[in-house]
This record gives structure tokens, C-alpha cells and sequence, in this order.
């Protein structure tokens, strides 16, 4: 079995998330529908009907009080991620596709099922090394997380000690192809997540204890290449806009060839339209302003007013700030 694992709820925009999310799924997949289970995490199982009901999806309600057991005594969101995952190889046969609602696919992910085992796992993308991340914020900045492994032990669920490694990397784990066998690490992922978070407040927490545990037991592997995943924000207003234009009561009523067609279309075109859209080029214009990287940020503030000079000028108003700060050297 192939075995997709999501979450969605709280509001529209989740809900429209996860609905790319699982027809990409379909659309790029080549495993027959009879061999897949979709395990859907959410508050609203009847908004999905018209999307899925041709397609092998289960609901898992999340009433307000399982939400809360999953957060935890730290009342911490993405802990949930964990207990969900838990629950899930309770149910399912086989290998698990995690993922979250803000990403969709973009080629089949059959090829990576096949690689999985007890030695080897998948998670999105290995993104920096623990003791970069101090030089990936602001001048002056100490990361908490990095200050917290850098001076503390951890404790395992059987109590033994961990120091963790600033050489150690931080993998994205908004997508991860776990093994039936992994589930022996959840008990040490939630063990390091509660001291993570209370110690940071990190909202990487979960992430980091996840990638942990599996550097620590399995080769880890990326899987970007099968799944994109526009975790920042303005990636999400982006999507977020397509979506609201283009998923409605209308499109609902189409049959299950028709949307996949449909989908299929939107993400081979959504990489590129979120890479050229006038929102990322105005914000890789700031990001680079504000690390006084001004001819890049000059280059994407073109770029930018190119795509989009009507209807900018508030755009307009922070290169004209950038530009003072610069010649007044502050």
C-alpha cells in the first residue's frame, strides 16, 4: 500500500491547501488507486466530499479536545505532527508519505517508497548546519536553539543522555517517508521536542527532533524533487490566491480525470509562477535591502516594478527608504 498521511484545519485556506495536496498526490503518482490510503487529519471532514469522494480518503476528526491532548503539556502546535504520525502507523500498512497541506507534488513518489527501510529515510531537504544558523539572522542575533544545544544535555525517553551536535544538520520536515520501524524513534522525538521547546521556543522543535533521531538511526535522504513545499509566507499568499481563483463550487463538480488534468497542469506551472510572481521579487528586494546587499536588491526591485509598476507604490516607498538609509550610510 501507499500510504499518504496530511493534516488540514482551522480555516479555508488549510482546507484548499490539502486539496492540492492530495490530487497532486493522484495526479502524479503511479500506483493504482486500489493500492493507496489517505489518512486526512481534520475539523471539517464534510468540506472535502465533493473533492474526494471517488478517492480511498479516511477522515481522523480533530474536536478541539484531541487537538489539545496533541499539543501537549507545552501546548506546542507542531507538536501534533508527532502524535498524528503516532496514530497513523496504527492504522496504516506499510511505509507512511507525511506531509504537510502546504505542499503539493510534483513527480511520482513511487521510486522513493521502494528506497525506504530500517536504514534509510526521507526528509524534504537538508536545509543548514545547526551552528550556521546563528549567521543566517541578524547581526548581533543569538538563534536560541543554537544557544540551547550548545550548553545544555538532553534526555532521552529511557533517560540516557544526548548531547546534540552543533555539526549536526536541521532537515525541513514538512514532507518525510518513514518506515513501519521508525515508529520506535516517536517516544524520543516527543522527548526532545518538550525539552527543545521549552528551552527555545522554537518553532523548528519537532522538526529539529525529528531530523535528529533519524540522522542519528537511519541515512537520511531528501525528497524534494518529488514534493514542493512553499512553507514561507509569502509563497502561501501566493498559493493561497491561486487557489481562492481557481478551487470552488464549480470546479468541485468536475470528475475525478477532470481534476487531475487540471491539477496535473497547476503543478507543472505553480514552481515557476511562485519563483517569477511580483511578491517573491518584492521580497527578495527587502530581504536583500535589509542585509545591505543593495545591487541585489535593486536587481529584484526591478525585476519586480517590471511585473508589476500599477498598484505599487508602497513598494516604491521602501526602495526610496532603503535607498535614503544607504546614502545616509545608517
Amino acid at each position: 500500500m501507499t500510504n499518504l498521511v496530511i493534516q488540514s484545519f482551522g480555516r479555508e485556506n488549510e482546507y484548499k491547501r490539502a486539496i492540492l495536496t492530495v490530487l497532486s498526490f493522484y495526479a502524479n503518482t503511479s500506483a493504482p488507486v486500489t493500492n493507496t490510503k489517505v489518512l486526512l487529519f481534520t475539523d471539517q471532514p464534510n468540506y472535502f466530499d465533493a473533492y474526494f469522494k471517488e478517492l480511498p480518503v479516511t477522515y481522523i476528526l480533530l474536536r478541539p479536545e484531541k487537538i489539545k491532548q496533541m499539543r501537549g503539556e507545552i501546548n506546542f502546535l507542531h507538536r501534533m505532527k508527532i502524535a498524528l504520525i503516532e496514530e497513523a502507523f496504527g492504522v496504516i500498512n506499510g511505509p507512511m508519505i507525511y506531509v504537510d497541506s502546504d505542499t503539493f507534488f510534483i513527480a511520482d513518489p513511487i521510486s522513493l517508497l521502494d528506497q525506504v527501510s530500517e536504514e534509510t529515510s526521507f526528509m524534504h531537504t537538508r536545509e543548514y548546519q545547526f551552528k550556521e544558523k546563528g549567521k543566517l539572522g541578524l547581526a548581533g542575533h543569538t538563534d536560541p536553539f543554537l544557544n540551547l544545544i550548545t550548553t545544555n544535555i538532553f534526555y532521552l525517553s529511557d533517560h540516557s543522555c544526548l548531547q546534540v551536535s552543533s555539526e549536526w544538520y536541521s532537515w525541513n520536515a514538512g514532507v518525510m517517508i518513514l518506515h513501519p520501524s521508525h515508529q520506535r524513534f516517536l517516544k524520543d522525538v516527543y522527548a526532545l521536542t518538550n525539552q527543545f521547546y521549552r528551552g527555545s521556543k522554537s518553532h523548528a522543535s519537532e522538526q529539529n527532533a525529528f531530523g535528529i533521531m533519524l540522522q542519528l538511526n537511519t541515512q537520511v535522504l531528501a525528497c524534494e524533487d518529488i514534493v514542493y513545499h512553499y512553507w514561507y509566507k509569502t509563497k502561501k499568499e501566493i498559493i493561497d490566491n491561486y487557489l481562492n481563483t481557481n478551487i470552488n463550487e464549480h470546479w468541485s463538480r468536475l470528475s475525478l480525470p477532470e481534476k487531475l488534468t487540471a491539477i496535473r497542469h497547476w503543478t507543472r506551472l505553480l514552481p515557476t509562477h511562485l519563483q517569477n510572481h511580483f511578491l517573491t521579487l518584492q521580497n527578495n528586494a527587502i530581504l536583500a535591502f535589509s542585509n545591505n546587499r543593495y545591487a541585489e536588491g535593486y536587481k529584484w526591485a526591478g525585476k519586480a516594478l517590471l511585473k508589476k509598476t500599477f498598484g505599487s507604490l508602497p513598494f516604491i516607498k521602501d526602495v526610496l527608504y532603503y535607498t535614503r538609509r544607504r546614502l545616509l550610510n545608517r
